[in-house]
């Protein structure tokens, strides 16, 4: 199977830029590029879906649940649905990983933080 970079969809959010590949029915690729924190407050969680993320450049501080992790190039974080997480960082260039493929209506934002 081959995917080509023009079936990506593109989405630009407040945090910066995701490049959206659906690979199968039950699985989802992104590129993601961050130039601030995600979610710019608290945390947030996915009802449904399992993202696995490698770090291509840049540091973070990523929080899974209670555990937080300082983060840089070609580290692995794995999050597990109904998991609050969030993104500490001034730039993070990173893949995404999805099972099920990321979808919105799944997802929740959590306040605290």
């Amino acid at each position: 199977m081959h995917i080509p970079a023009s079936s990506a969809r593109e989405i630009t959010t407040p945090e910066g830029t995701i490049r959206k590949y659906r690979v199968l029915p039950d699985a989802g690729v992104a590129h993601q590029v961050i130039t601030t924190s995600s979610p710019a407050t608290g945390s947030h969680l996915n009802k449904e879906v399992q993202e696995i993320y490698f770090i291509i450049e840049g540091t973070a501080v990523i929080t899974v649940g209670e555990d937080s992790f300082e983060v840089g190039e070609k580290d692995i974080v794995v999050v597990e649905p109904m998991v609050p997480h969030s993104i500490r960082t001034e730039g993070l260039t990173y893949l995404t990983v999805t099972r099920p493929d990321w979808f919105f209506e799944q997802y929740e934002h959590v306040q605290g933080d």
